[in-house]
């Protein structure tokens, strides 16, 4: 935790208490549901067992187990954000929390489960950024350079397993070990799978909650959590609609 995150709960009981107060002072009629339905709101979505339940209907089909179930052929890791230089005072790329933690998963797999081809797809209007910046976090993970491959087309997960599954294609295969956070996996799992690709599930990143202070108080991370399940949810029922999974 740190110095700043009990700022939240903090302000967060200030707004309780305050809302009490109103109701003890507010008549009938004059009850103050907006205000009590908007505290009541922003308490409740930051609070971790509310984060955890919310994420179950995509988290809990997958197995917590590191090691993928069945054999493939290749090892494919979907990227996240990856930020373009901005000379002079950051004249090379950077790349993103979230998709450093999944190609080192990728390379964790490659180096403890099997030495496969690992595939990272992922780009943007900078694609050189991207593929230069993954295939260099995967070399630097020990994974050579010779079995890395790169997509860096795509700017969604739908453009992931469209433009992904091509190379794949390509090189012959159809079975992968698909790499991503658990809140993404259905809705990139049936992407990929829409696309003729066998997939065998490699999630990590689930959400957890062990009944300590930081998961019973209100805050910010939770908050965050819930933001990203709500996109994963209503990203399927939108893929579901266009017919992409």
């Amino acid at each position: 935790m740190s110095y700043i995150e009990p700022i939240f709960p903090f302000f967060a009981f200030l707004a309780l208490a305050g809302l009490f107060r109103a109701w003890r002072t507010s008549v009938p009629g004059r009850r103050p549901w907006l205000i009590t339905i908007g505290i009541a709101g922003l308490v409740l979505f930051s609070l971790n067992p509310v984060a955890w339940l919310f994420s179950l209907p995509l988290e809990i089909r997958y197995d917590r187990d590191p090691i993928p179930k069945a054999p493939v052929d290749a090892i494919v890791v979907l990227a996240g954000a990856v930020a373009s230089p901005l000379p002079p005072e950051n004249p090379y790329p950077v790349v993103g929390h979230d998709t450093y933690i999944r190609l080192q998963r990728a390379a964790w797999l490659f180096k403890h489960w099997a030495a496969l081809p690992v595939l990272a797809c992922g780009g943007g209007e900078d694609s050189r950024s991207y593929s230069e910046t993954m295939r260099h976090v995967l070399e630097a993970e020990g994974v050579p350079t010779d079995l890395i491959w790169i997509e860096s087309r795509s700017r969604t997960t739908y453009e992931n397993a469209l433009y992904g599954s091509e190379i794949l294609r390509q090189r012959g295969i159809s079975r992968i070990a698909l790499v991503t956070d658990a809140p993404s996996m259905n809705r990139a799992a049936r992407s990929f799978a829409r696309q003729g690709i066998t997939v065998v599930p490699a999630p990590f990143r689930f959400h957890r909650f062990d009944w300590s202070i930081q998961d019973i108080l209100p805050n910010s991370d939770a908050m965050e959590d819930n933001s990203e399940t709500a996109h994963e949810l209503i990203g399927t029922v939108w893929y579901w609609l266009r017919g992409r999974i």
